[in-house]
């Protein structure tokens, strides 16, 4: 696994099962995504506990960190490069968590139904971010370098388009509760994109430039 970043000789059980359950993390966030926004955006009901979902993701953050603790500490020299490549990524992964969780806290402000054109955007951003998590993973479990691009491109694409949008609703009639709703919404629409990003650079670039998307020539 990261070819690139580890070499061939790694094969470590334990730092493998950690890359699993950082895997498993995004899993979790991109449940929580989904019932977060149906409510949000498609006005159904929240049927789950957000906040006792993304108590499952923190709990994998702290499995890592033990992971890799218990694994430094029987071979220091060994896998340290992706020990340390692991604990980046359990933070962006642990953030994602937060920020899915986060969308669900907004559908209390709102105090009528979500429609019309800011919300149609908001779902045109959403639907071009929920394939993210699954490209994302797919990245780091395979070391496909493509797909770890594709998702670091539509970042950068998300990024000032989703910027744009919060300022069109700054400037917009909406009612004080549904401008706060979609410029909150579209603040962590982008800070997840962000994340997602920083995980595939894992993927493309030496430790010292992850989270920085442009590669080295």
């Amino acid at each position: 696994m990261f070819k690139r970043l580890f070499g061939s000789e790694t094969s470590s059980t334990l730092i493998e099962a950690a890359f699993r359950d950082v895997s498993g993390m995004l899993e979790q966030s991109a449940l929580m995504f989904d019932h977060a926004l149906g409510a949000l955006l498609d006005n159904q009901p929240l049927t789950v506990d957000l906040d006792s979902m993304d108590d499952i993701v923190d709990e994998g953050e702290r499995m890592v960190r033990r992971t890799v603790l218990e694994h430094l500490s029987v071979d220091p020299s060994k896998d340290l490069v992706a020990s340390l490549v692991l604990v980046s990524m359990v933070q962006d992964a642990e953030r994602i968590g937060d920020f899915a969780r986060g969308l669900g806290e907004l559908i209390p402000l709102a105090q009528s139904p979500r429609q019309g054109e800011f919300r149609d955007q908001l779902t045109a951003f959403a639907d071009q971010l929920r394939p993210l998590f699954d490209l994302c993973r797919q990245a780091f479990s395979a070391d496909n370098a493509d797909k770890a691009r594709h998702v670091i491109a539509t970042h950068t694409q998300l990024k000032p388009a989703l910027l744009a949008f919060t300022q069109r609703v700054a400037q917009s009639d909406l009612s004080a509760d549904m401008a706060v709703v979609y410029a909150g919404a579209a603040r962590i629409l982008k800070r997840i994109s962000a994340h997602l990003s920083n995980l595939a650079s894992s993927v493309v670039q030496p430790y010292d430039r992850i989270r920085h998307g442009d590669e080295d020539a």
